[in-house]
């Protein structure tokens, strides 16, 4: 029996990198090594190959436009003082576990880019290989409860009105970045103490992805809670308020909700169970959930920066600051080189007298 058959008959050939090589004996997909049954993540095993590199295109495209956006929005929050008020710090820190979470998605895609061999890969290596996944699930994890944050401080802000209470953002910090370690944390020890598959192939199928599923699930469900309840108070508002001058402005309210659908996470809901049923609805699903996953910081990152007046208000003021301090420059030395001019000729006069 030969050694592929030996694999197949143990259960094991899933398991492989391979290449097709057709029957003009040439590689199918030139050089193309199709290791998508090495890693259960970002990119799960599919047989349709189509549908592998468009999903591998979105991901890749989406989570490097994202990082740039994202970069330039983290930079202009650091960079305006005028900007420095707690929401836009609170911002700040979803922007960045974004940012973090782009670098490592990009990361992940090596091995279905063809930029190098298996060899030179992460795949080959266990422990970097579960290392990623950890840091996949934790800052995965982070972005989710950052955004729970952004739905709490609008819930408090809007509704409750208790925000001045809270004389600190520890809280939010400790929420944002320390909750997750202790679930992430958690996960890891119980997967390296009952998986020994490489690279924990099967995470996503075992009931111990809840220590980190569970939490997650739970963060979207309350932003659902607070984006209903704002949306019902609203519309309580409105139905008021519908011949007051304000009504307008409670249904611009009412629209930015919307807005918020993937600012809050949301959509993620919609597409939060793969249905692995090989057809239609597995190919919406993967298709979906990388755009939704490659594209909220570039949603994020229009949202509460490029498209935001404020923003663009202080953007404006510095770029006019820096026009009339270049044009004052400008006529600073042309009126120096009039004045030049001016001593030279009186001198050259007073000589020729």
């Amino acid at each position: 029996m030969s050694d592929l058959a030996n694999f197949k008959k143990q259960g094991f050939y899933e398991l492989l990198a391979y290449r097709t090589c057709n029957e003009r004996g040439e590689w199918e997909l030139g050089n193309w090594t199709n290791y998508t049954a090495c890693i259960n993540y970002p990119i799960p095993p599919v047989t349709n190959v189509p549908l592998l590199f468009a999903v591998r295109d979105i991901y890749f495209v989406g989570s490097s436009i994202s990082l740039i956006l994202l970069a330039a929005t983290f930079f202009i929050f650091c960079y305006f003082r005028r900007l420095q008020c707690d929401r836009i710090k609170i911002h700040k820190h979803l922007v960045l576990s974004l940012i973090f979470r782009s670098i490592v998605l990009i990361v992940l895609l090596q091995p279905y880019l063809g930029l190098k061999g298996y060899d030179n890969s992460y795949l080959n290596s266990p422990f970097i290989c579960r290392s990623m996944l950890v840091l996949s699930q934790y800052f995965g994890m982070t972005n989710v409860f950052w955004m729970l944050i952004e739905g709490l401080f609008l819930y408090m802000r809007c509704v409750v009105a208790v925000f001045h209470y809270i004389s600190s953002l520890k809280v939010f910090y400790i929420i944002g970045w320390v909750v997750p370690v202790c679930f992430v944390a958690a996960w890891t020890v119980v997967m390296a103490l009952y998986d020994d598959h490489p690279c924990w192939l099967d995470y996503s199928e075992l009931q111990y992805a809840w220590i980190v599923s569970g939490p997650i699930v739970l963060a979207l469900l309350v932003n659902l809670y607070v984006l209903l309840h704002i949306l019902a108070v609203l519309v309580t508002k409105l139905n008021a308020d519908q011949r007051l001058p304000n009504y307008s402005e409670h249904l611009k309210a009412l629209k930015a909700l919307f807005v918020l659908l993937p600012l809050l996470g949301l959509t993620n809901v919609l597409f939060f169970v793969n249905p692995k049923d090989g057809g239609i609805g597995e190919i919406i699903f993967q298709v979906f959930n990388a755009v939704i996953q490659a594209s909220e910081g570039i949603f994020v990152s229009m949202i509460y920066c490029f498209t935001n007046a404020e923003v663009q208000t202080v953007i404006r003021d510095k770029l006019a600051v820096i026009q009339m301090k270049q044009s004052v420059y400008n006529n600073g030395g042309t009126n120096a080189k009039k004045n030049d001019n001016s001593t030279a000729s009186t001198t050259h006069g007073g000589t020729r007298v």
